[in-house]
């Protein structure tokens, strides 16, 4: 189907797709062959530079296989005029395939294929044709020999630019559309029709113009960018992508993340944000605790958001350095045993969540080792539910010369925090105002209308002069929003079976029923395990596997699904402050479609205060 793109369109764009289908079964063979001959190379040499050669070829090699195996859905042409940095003008006619991390073009002018990382800065016309000129970098040398032009990183002039989108069905060119953005809007149309997954959504393809700008913003000056907005707006891809593109091609870095489930929901996708494995896995926390400490006892269970400490990172250094002065052998386990009652902190056999900041804070003093290799930035996800022990440890422990980029969304802070904006983590990473890009982004592709509209209005209950979002006005759903209110416990029993169903009813089959904490979990996973459902219990060291879950927000902060259902949405778990209205917010954005609160009415327990925010008129 071409949408009403001419057939000379269509067979001109597949003759193009053809002729490099031809050349990358030509250059597979020879791209392996290099690798195989590099890695021979370093086996006789030996040294390290030879290593990362041999795996430098090797990616090449992989990379190219990946893109012919998976077959990009859609792919785009760019076209216009440009001036050199001679002065002299030149014509382009490139087609980009979208969303790798480097791949091969065919230019029309003569079948030249060009090598160019999707994220550098000539891509950037794909998702901004209005730029006026582009830094090219060691990324488009391959374009660069093509001009046969030399010089350090010059500067092109864009004359005139035109950006159409091509869309592939099993290899053939099926679609011209010549607006950007209109296949992209039909494919997250598209997958917003199907049903969330454990792995991250596809929407991480999401980059419009607005998180572009962030992405191509390249101040050496910046050590710390805060990407800030509601559920949604693509804060984790714009941080993929923006060390993908700021950062060295090389660089080590940490991915880190507050919980371990949301490390197992991201660490498929870092290679399709532009950052491979070798370059950057996703580590929890807990991971980072762990890693400096792997002789410790940890409990079983650390799935859960780690807590803020009750004390500071001043009165950890001193309880440390009195047990070291008062028994100037002991292992650093004893030193945090025998520091932490000092500091009110009851130690168990084994060290929990409620441990992990202060033990990181032990490992930053003690100055255990770094990763190797030494990590040159990090990205936390979810930043505003990292406590700020962590991040004055992270740093310590570091040094100073990383770089920072900061994913969150305060609203979904949570319990576990006595803090409220962004200037206490500035503070703990030590930077000043001038080397911070704060940035909001503003429109939410994930939440539907009905949705992002009762979670924003908790926002404004908590912040009336919190900046606007919104939900992308072409969203397939509406959303729903519904609360339901029951006089008895059996009753509300009742109307939570009966909206699970209507759910599963409606083909909605990836659905979380939240209670508020671990007790009503045990109370609610008793009662339906008498509804002849299948379900998951979130607990443990388990990741969510899709379908029905039982479990408690914190399991899930970052996840998705398409139905959420809030349990014991009463006064008594979601009373009249922020720290419960925020809960109710980051429980509400979970959802993709439908969002039911349910509660009890009664003399003895009402429903929360914020019921009548979240939906006027109750």
């Amino acid at each position: 189907m071409s949408h009403g793109a001419e057939p000379a369109d269509l067979n001109h764009e597949q003759a193009i797709l053809d002729s490099w289908a031809e050349w990358i079964e030509k250059e597979l063979p020879e791209r392996r062959a290099s690798a195989d001959r590099a890695y021979k190379r370093a086996l006789q040499i030996g040294d390290e530079p030879a290593w990362q050669h041999a795996e430098i070829v090797e990616r090449s090699y992989g990379q190219l296989e990946e893109m012919r195996s998976r077959q990009d859905p859609y792919f785009a042409r760019i076209r216009g005029q440009m001036r050199d940095a001679d002065g002299e003008p030149f014509e382009v006619d490139l087609r980009v395939h979208r969303y790798h991390r480097s791949e091969a073009f065919p230019v029309s002018s003569g079948g030249e294929m060009l090598d160019i990382s999707h994220l550098a800065p000539l891509a950037d016309l794909v998702r901004n044709p209005a730029q006026k000129e582009l830094q090219l970098t060691l990324r488009d040398r391959e374009f660069l020999d093509w001009l046969d032009r030399g010089g350090a990183n010059p500067s092109v002039k864009v004359l005139d630019c035109t950006v159409e989108d091509i869309e592939l069905e099993g290899g053939r060119v099926v679609r011209v559309a010549p607006r950007y953005g209109a296949i992209f809007e039909d494919r997250v149309r598209r997958r917003l029709g199907q049903s969330a997954t454990p792995a991250l959504d596809i929407l991480a393809d999401v980059l419009d113009q607005e998180q572009n700008a962030i992405i191509a913003n390249r101040d050496p000056a910046l050590q710390l960018v805060i990407l800030d907005g509601p559920a949604g707006t693509g804060k984790t891809v714009v941080a993929a992508h923006r060390i993908a593109v700021a950062a060295p091609p090389e660089s080590p870095g940490l991915y880190l993340t507050p919980t371990t489930t949301l490390r197992d929901y991201v660490r498929p996708v870092l290679p399709r944000l532009g950052l491979e494995r070798a370059r950057a896995n996703a580590w929890s926390l807990v991971d980072l605790a762990a890693m400096m400490w792997p002789d410790f006892p940890w409990d079983d269970d650390m799935l859960g958001i780690v807590p803020e400490s009750s004390a500071t990172r001043e009165e950890w250094t001193q309880a440390f350095e009195t047990v070291r002065k008062r028994i100037p052998n002991a292992s650093p386990e004893r030193i945090y045993r025998e520091a932490a009652p000092h500091l009110g902190r009851t130690v168990g056999r084994s060290f929990g969540l409620h441990d992990v900041a202060a033990l990181l804070w032990l490992g930053a003093w003690s100055r255990r080792p770094r990763p190797k290799p030494e990590p040159d930035w990090v990205i936390i996800d979810e930043a505003q539910a990292v406590p700020i022990l962590a991040y004055e440890a992270i740093r310590e422990w570091l040094g100073p010369g990383v770089s920072w980029i900061l994913a969150g969304d305060l609203m979904q802070q949570g319990s576990h925090h006595d803090w409220d904006g962004w200037s206490l983590i500035q503070q703990a990473l030590g930077l000043s105002a001038r080397r911070v890009a704060h940035l909001w982004l503003s429109r939410s592709y994930r939440v539907p209308p009905k949705i992002h509209a009762a979670a924003e209005r908790l926002r404004l209950a908590l912040n009336a002069e919190a900046k606007p979002s919104e939900s992308v006005p072409w969203h397939l759903h509406a959303g729903q929003v519904t609360v339901t209110k029951a006089v008895t416990p059996e009753e509300l029993v009742q109307d939570t079976r009966a909206r699970l169903e209507a759910a599963l009813d409606a083909g909605i089959v990836s659905i979380a029923l939240l209670a508020p904490d671990i007790d009503r979990m045990a109370y609610w996973e008793q009662e339906m395990s008498r509804w002849g459902r299948d379900f998951q219990v979130l607990h443990g060291n388990a990741a969510y596997r899709g379908g029905v879950v039982l479990t408690t927000l914190d399991m899930v902060r970052g996840l998705e699904f398409d139905g959420v259902l809030i349990l014991d949405a009463n006064a008594a778990h979601y009373p009249n402050t922020p720290a419960a209205a925020r809960s109710l917010y980051t429980s509400l954005t979970r959802s993709r479609r439908v969002a039911d609160l349910l509660a009890l009415d009664t003399h003895a327990m009402e429903p929360s205060p914020w019921l009548p925010v979240i939906e006027p008129g109750l």
